[in-house]
């Protein structure tokens, strides 16, 4: 048998498949990078993925339903700040570089005691559009005003920015104006930025809205509601914000620090992370669980099966997988899809199965995979376990370095036929008897006969020399339960 190891690993050894590291950087990314691995024909592999999403989600419309009244004059004026205008377009751009942008006011009914003459509920000053000068003119056009008592008609104008279209929730002196003008996608994430330092009315005869129809109307666009809250306001917008997956950020009493808190706010919404892949016949993968809702910026994990099937051709598949985020690709700051990407090499003329010898205490365990990848050089890959009960012996295979099909009766050409029965192997092994330490100095030779399904007296024998100590399971003994199986040679 030692003359036989030697042949085996000198002649035959081949390099082991190794799978390369990945790393996630900073920014939406996928971990693992990219995926090598070793499938056999039927079997499959868990793969955990984790996918970094991006601080705000990749296809926004963003509507900012600004306070106009007259206790907003200092903060209207800190928003129509150039600097302040392009800031908040520009990073929101550069974290979701299909976003969209408009701009509404609200005041009040210009009714006494809620409003002065000239108020409005709601009004439009710029509709929904990529273009940097429609948001800067819509910001432009606010002005501060009015306003007579405390609260204001703050749900019924979020109503009328929910849309669609315009509402009859008002008098008809108050006929609302369009909506937002949201995108009819369901891929993109409405967010609607409503900034207040008032409470709001409820329904009184000329206000229309309460919380929960002002809820029902956002559930019907799935609108998310950013809250900017300055001192003075009430806790309506904590309300809304919560029931549909927004957030309430502070603003200061001059509304300085509006471009950070809407910054903050979109950075803090709850998005919906699925994976999907252009894996096909024979490699398929599934993704556990289906999506996940996670707030945008932080991981979603999940674990991937990837599978061969058992008709599957040996040879290089190539494949990828990409995250969704609210049904939209997820891409990297130049709008470049972030892939993972898989090579699976699957192997042809294999072994596989697996059995015992023996009952009880004595038995003998063993089973496992080996086989040629259809590669130029005809690597051999694969794994082997043995298992010893009565002397507690195991042996892992570490690496699998010699394959040789033959036959029972006739000598086996190279590359092995496709009607051959016998599969002798060789390599590396770790083996640990007892209780003691694993010795990963040892080598083993291993012979699978396969007579028939299922399981038509197979057999099974195996040699394993640890330099020291060596174990000798030939001749080879009839399996008496599980069941061994020789797969086609090498196709042309």
């Amino acid at each position: 048998m030692r003359a036989k190891l030697f042949v085996m690993l000198t002649v035959l050894a081949m390099a082991f498949a190794f799978i390369p590291a990945a790393s996630a950087g900073d920014g939406p990314g996928l971990t693992p990078e990219e995926v090598n691995e070793v499938i056999f024909p039927g079997a499959s592999i868990e793969i955990e993925k984790t996918v970094h999403t991006p601080e705000i989600p990749p296809s926004v419309d963003v509507c900012l339903l600004e306070d106009e009244t007259g206790s907003f004059s200092d903060d209207i004026a800190n928003l129509q700040n150039p600097a302040t205008i392009a800031a908040i377009y520009n990073d929101v751009v550069a974290g979701a570089p299909g976003a969209n942008f408009a701009v509404a006011g609200f005041r009040d009914y210009d009714l006494d005691p809620y409003g002065n003459s000239g108020d409005w509920v709601y009004r439009l000053t710029s509709a929904m559009s990529p273009d940097f000068l429609d948001w800067e003119s819509g910001v432009n056009a606010l002005t501060a005003g009015g306003g007579n008592d405390g609260p204001e008609a703050q749900y019924d104008a979020i109503v009328a920015a929910a849309g669609p279209g315009p509402t009859d929730y008002e008098p008809d002196s108050q006929g609302f104006e369009d909506d937002c003008g949201w995108r009819v996608d369901d891929t993109v994430t409405r967010v609607l930025v409503v900034t207040t330092d008032a409470p709001f009315h409820g329904p009184d005869g000329t206000h229309a809205n309460d919380e929960a129809s002002t809820l029902a109307a956002l559930g019907a666009q799935d609108v998310v509601v950013i809250g900017l809250k300055a001192p003075g306001a009430g806790g309506e917008l904590d309300a809304l914000a919560a029931a549909t997956g927004g957030s309430v950020q502070a603003l200061s009493s001059d509304g300085s620090n509006i471009a950070t808190a809407i910054l903050d706010g979109l950075a803090d919404i709850e998005i919906e992370v699925a994976m999907t892949s252009n894996c096909s016949d024979p490699i398929t993968t599934t993704f556990d669980p289906a999506s996940i809702v996670v707030t945008s910026g932080d991981d979603a994990v999940f674990t991937e099966t990837i599978s061969v099937a058992a008709t599957a051709p040996g040879g290089t598949y190539h494949c990828a997988d990409w995250a969704l985020i609210d049904g939209t690709p997820m891409a990297d700051e130049a709008g470049v899809v972030i892939r993972e990407v898989k090579t699976i090499q699957v192997p042809e003329g294999f072994l596989t199965g697996g059995g015992q010898i023996g009952k009880g205490k004595s038995a003998l365990s063993f089973g496992g995979n080996v086989g040629y990848l259809a590669d130029a050089g005809f690597t051999v890959v694969g794994e082997w376990q043995f298992h010893d009960h009565d002397l507690k012996l195991i042996m892992h295979s570490l690496e699998i370095q010699a394959l040789q099909f033959s036959n029972d009766t006739d000598p086996a050409p190279d590359p092995p036929p496709a009607n051959a029965n016998v599969g002798t192997f060789a390599g590396s092994a770790r083996v640990k008897v007892g209780s003691g330490a694993w010795d990963y100095g040892c080598r083993f030779v291993a012979e699978v006969h396969d007579h028939g399904e299922p399981d038509v007296e197979d057999e099974f024998g195996i040699f394993i020399d640890c330099g020291t100590d060596s174990w000798d399971y030939f001749p080879t003994e009839v399996v008496d339960s599980g069941n061994l199986q020789i797969h086609s040679g090498l196709k042309d």
